[in-house]
């Protein structure tokens, strides 16, 4: 019996850990899962290829986005920001600039990682991935004008009060 016993727990914990390991594996930032809303302020860290990483954010992204939705829109300083990203894969394009008078926007290649669904600040959100500037006339990038940018989000809101506790 006890034999029996020790069996039935050795199967439960064998059990109890592979599904453990099946969750991590598809855990919020991983592929094939559902990525929380891309909504808040997004503190950015961005820099040419060449040269090294900013001690601190110098780009703020102000992204609001509508739940079950793979668009958003916001702002960057005085330009709008449009974007695109998939739900399942965190991967995402935000295309800087398209107001009227412009000729060049600034199109950045992200993935969103997030630790869990929560909006929680301890959730951690963040994103990192690459820039290049576009010319809008043709579409092509500019020679040599490339980038990596990594951002934290600080705040799920847009609104005054989380605009005043991130410093923007």
């Amino acid at each position: 019996m006890i034999t029996r016993a020790r069996c039935l727990v050795a199967a439960v914990v064998c059990v109890t850990g592979l599904c453990a390991s099946f969750g991590a594996l598809s855990g919020v930032s991983g592929a094939g899962t559902k990525i929380p809303s891309v909504n808040g302020i997004w503190l950015t860290y961005a820099w040419a290829d060449s040269s090294g990483v900013p001690s601190s954010p110098n780009q703020v992204f102000i992204l609001r986005d509508k739940p079950g939705s793979t668009h958003f829109t916001g702002t960057m300083g005085e330009f709008d920001v449009v974007g695109t990203f998939s739900p399942t894969t965190g991967k995402a394009t935000l295309i800087v600039g398209l107001q009227a008078g412009t000729t060049v926007t600034t199109n950045y290649y992200v993935t969103f990682a997030f630790n869990s669904p929560s909006t929680a600040q301890t959730n951690h959100p963040k994103f990192s991935g690459t820039f290049d500037y576009v010319r809008r006339a043709t579409g092509q990038p500019v020679p040599n004008s490339s980038g990596k940018a990594k951002g934290l989000r600080c705040a799920y809101q847009t609104t005054a009060k989380a605009l005043a506790l991130c410093g923007v």
